[in-house]
Formats: C-alpha cells, structure tokens, sequence
C-alpha cells in the first residue's frame, strides 16, 4: 500500500465534538514509509494507539495542523510527547500556522522543543519535504484562524485536503491547479442558515465539479451532514459527476491506488 489515509475521526463542529458522535482524531497518512498525522483532534492519540494494528506515533515523520481550531489541535502537544518519545528523542517535524505557534498558540514552547524542525505554514507554498512526500500548501482559506489547505504528492500521485473556511471566488481554481488524485473535503453543514465560515453541501457540488479528483472523499461533518446520511449524499454527488466520491466513517481506511484504479474504471 503506497499511499493511505486512516481517518481516526470525522467529526466537527462543537456539537458532534462534544459529545463525540463522530470521533475526531484527524487523519493518519502512510505514503510507503513516509506515516504523517493530520490535525490531531480530541482523542487524537488514544484512537491512534486503538487501531489494529495501531498507529505508532513513534515512527511519525511529521504532524501537520491545517488550523489550530481545538477539533483540529487539541491532541497536538501530547502527539508530539509520543513522537519524540517523551521528549527524550529530539525528532520528527511539525507544520502549523504561525497563530497556533505564537500569540494565543496551542502548540506549547516546551514540546516545541522536541520536534526537530519546525515550519510554519504561509500560503500557495513548497514543497516541503517529509521523507518521501511533498508538501504544498493553498491559499489561505476563509475561517476564524490562520487556516490552509494541504497537498501532499507522493509518487506522482496527489492526495489534497480541504479543511474548514467559507466558499470564496478562486478556491476551485485554486485547488484545480494542484490536480489532485484524491481530494478529502470537510462538509461540516449541508444548508448554512447562520453564515459561518464553514463549507456547506452545496459548496462541495461547486467543488467537485471544478476541482475534478479522480476521487473524492467527504468528512468533518456538522449534526445536519450526520441527519443527511453522508453515504446518501455521497451517492447523490457520484451519480451526477460520474467520478467516485465516499463519505468517510471513523476507522475507515481509504487505500488511495486502489480507490483511484477502481474511478478509472
């Protein structure tokens, strides 16, 4: 398996967070021995080591925060004591916006300085090398927080994530441009009535069809997504498209080469 998301959570927003009828763990990438951790969520590390076989944080090459958002940052410091073995192995890499480094930052100074490098994320840039992977970054989304979206190209195939922040002019051409093979898109509403900073249903159908990833994965979802029926939708979005689109569940694991075999027929 060259390249594979496990979604140790598929939650947001903090009513489902709260009272965790979805986990929210982030996502454990593997592209071949490169293994990367991504917006370590409550419970981020007990879900982690609870998985069969666990995730070893331990052989992490890197953490990578799209925004410092608790539902995204809250497991970042102790992820980062399990890296490094305590603190006693000065290791691994961490990639965050600068606000959740300084200021009112959730990375605290003392773990900062276990990681071996530290980079802090600033728009449309890299690569970024981790091991085997590359690491690009998009423009900067529209969202409460310093907040970006994250390209990881392993073998010539791109996996891109979308995290949270209103829908804005240049987002798909944006993403577009990076071609992604797999794009993980978080839905946290299906319909926004309250004008958050937040992606809706409706916006993924935008998405989708500009951005054009072989395949699609959805995730992050609000109390209305969950009252939705994310595989309903999901289903809805693949039969209009044409191209396969998934709706995420805790402890799926998304095999990205064969995901993409299976979407080009």
């Amino acid at each position: 398996m060259s390249a594979s998301v496990l979604f140790l959570g598929t939650g947001g927003a903090r009513f489902v967070v709260a009272r965790q009828l979805r986990a929210s763990g982030g996502m454990w990438m593997r592209f071949g021995a490169t293994q990367i951790h991504v917006d370590p969520g409550p419970g981020a590390l007990v879900r982690a080591l609870g998985t069969v076989p666990p995730c070893v944080p331990a052989e992490l090459s890197a953490l990578v925060l799209s925004h410092k958002h608790l539902d995204h940052s809250n497991d970042i410091n102790i992820m980062i004591e399990a890296m490094t073995h305590g603190g006693f192995q000065r290791r691994g890499m961490l990639f965050a916006p600068n606000d959740a480094l300084e200021g009112e930052a959730v990375v605290f100074p003392y773990a900062l300085r276990f990681v071996e490098r530290v980079q802090r994320l600033t728009p449309s840039a890299g690569p970024h090398r981790i091991g085997e992977v590359e690491l690009r970054t998009s423009r900067r989304h529209v969202h409460a927080v310093e907040t970006y979206g994250l390209h990881f190209t392993h073998e010539g195939r791109t996996i891109s994530y979308m995290p949270c922040g209103r829908f804005f002019e240049g987002l798909v051409e944006d993403y577009a441009a990076h071609r992604p093979d797999v794009l993980i898109v978080n839905v946290l509403r299906y319909r926004d009535k309250m004008d958050v900073d937040h992606l809706t249903f409706d916006d993924v159908v935008r998405i989708v069809e500009g951005v054009r990833p072989a395949v699609t994965v959805l995730s992050h979802f609000g109390t209305k997504m969950l009252e939705r029926n994310p595989d309903e939708l999901a289903e809805e979005l693949e039969n209009r498209f044409g191209s396969r689109v998934l709706a995420a569940r805790d402890g799926y694991r998304l095999d990205a080469d064969v995901e993409v075999a299976a979407a080009a027929g």
